[in-house]
């Protein structure tokens, strides 16, 4: 019977299937396996794969700052500090901070940012980390308009450092991190004491609420002021220059998302010109690739590279090129070109700063150069180079684009060098030999 019902029900429904004598289904002798298609990732554009005119926006395209991203997150997260994110411009701070407030997010933390202009108080600070927040934040409705979020937690008026310390109990969070960005533009001095008044505070009372300020500095001082008796409440971190193996990786992976490849003799040439500034590295990415695509290869070619120097070069800065130009007045030209090559090329430590001592013979000694004394009065009284704060006989040079236009200028007028040498070796052995 049951046979029976199986044959009218396959002589009514032809189309269907029948389970198999073992149960399972099978598959119809029509039906292919289905395919595995494989992706091809997506290409970005020049101007996304290298971005010279703007901060990193996430993890995905930040290369390195492992180690310093591990730090703040084990200040904010473990330590209960505040922190300060301090460095020249150009190095990536900003970059590091989106990436800390997208980690931060990502692990279910409240964060806050505001990014400061010359004329910001600390009223108009605070005010504005407290409008960056959902106003689902409050704690007690309030009957001011939805746009101002939880500002609406402070009172009116003038902000002091105690309504901060009793903000978090007008809040339902349970933690909080403000990040408060360019700090260094703050012109009042009055803000940036107000500012230390509050991480003492809030510190002492153990209130959940921390900051983070990130700004231009060469020191903790020039930044907070003179405050040492918030030292103890907060992490500061001085943001180093990249390393070549991190601005060659930054460069490969940029130009790889881009579709170009780089000959490992350009990728080292770049490297020469970028000292470590995560900016001046973008940028010459983003020419070279440019000027391959107007070939139409994506293999970067030297030509690419003279053609990158060349259009650098032309878009430098004027002030620069004319201070340039001042210095090789006169007929020691020559012997303010070595000098100049001489600390562009010299070896210098994390965070740019050049070792140069007395010599003996009457001059500076850079490395294993030497600067005539009256060469290095120039370079003085130009202020191509500055003291190091607090540091005796190191040195920085005051405008770091002034030390790429040297290195470009020399570039441009060196063919490409030999891979086993790089640009800085080859400097110094030059300035010996002709001293």
């Amino acid at each position: 019977m049951v046979m029976k019902t199986d044959m009218l029900r396959q002589w009514l429904f032809p189309s269907a299937r029948l389970p198999s004598a073992a149960g399972k289904r099978t598959r119809p002798a029509n039906t292919m396996p289905p395919m595995r298609v494989r992706l091809e990732p997506t290409l970005l554009p020049p101007g996304e794969a290298f971005t010279p005119t703007q901060p990193k926006p996430g993890r995905r395209q930040i290369t390195g700052r492992q180690a310093e991203l591990d730090r703040i997150l084990q200040a904010l997260r473990e330590e209960h500090a505040h922190v300060v994110l301090y460095t020249e411009r150009g190095r990536g701070k900003t970059s590091l901070a989106n990436l800390v407030i997208e980690t931060l997010r990502q692990g279910g933390v409240i964060v806050a940012r505001h990014t400061c202009e010359a004329g910001s108080s600390f009223d108009s600070v605070i005010r504005g980390l407290m409008r960056d927040l959902p106003r689902s934040l409050l704690a007690v409705a309030a009957n001011d308009p939805a746009e101002i979020g939880c500002e609406a937690a402070l009172p009116a008026g003038d902000l002091r450092p105690r309504d901060v310390v009793a903000l978090m109990s007008r809040l339902t969070c349970r933690s909080l991190v403000c990040v408060i960005d360019e700090f260094d533009r703050i012109e009042d001095p009055g803000t940036r004491t107000r500012l230390a008044d509050t991480i003492k505070q809030l510190s002492d009372q153990a209130v959940a609420l921390l900051f983070m300020v990130v700004g231009v500095s060469e020191n903790l001082e020039q930044i907070l002021g003179q405050h040492p008796s918030i030292q103890r409440n907060l992490v500061a971190l001085h943001l180093p220059l990249l390393t070549d193996n991190e601005i060659a990786t930054a460069l490969e992976k940029g130009a790889r998302e881009a579709g170009f490849s780089l000959f490992p003799s350009i990728v080292e040439r770049v490297v020469g010109l970028a000292r470590g500034a995560p900016h001046m590295a973008q940028l010459l990415g983003l020419r070279l690739v440019q000027a391959a695509s107007r070939r139409g290869d994506a293999q970067v070619a030297e030509a690419d590279f003279d053609a990158a120097v060349d259009q650098l070069l032309a878009e430098a800065s004027p002030s620069a090129m004319a201070l340039y130009a001042s210095l090789l007045a006169g007929e020691s030209a020559a012997k303010m070109v070595r000098a100049l090559r001489a600390l562009a090329g010299a070896a210098q430590d994390p965070w740019g700063r050049i070792a140069i001592l007395p010599s003996f013979r009457d001059g500076m000694a850079v490395g294993e150069s030497y600067i005539r004394a009256d060469e290095w009065h120039r370079l003085l009284d130009a202020q191509v180079l500055r003291p190091a704060a607090g540091a005796y006989g190191l040195y920085m040079f005051a405008d770091r684009g002034f030390l790429h236009l040297v290195l470009l200028i020399d570039a441009q007028m060196t063919p490409l060098a030999t891979p086993a040498q790089d640009f800085a070796s080859a400097g110094l052995h030059r300035l010996a030999s002709d001293h």
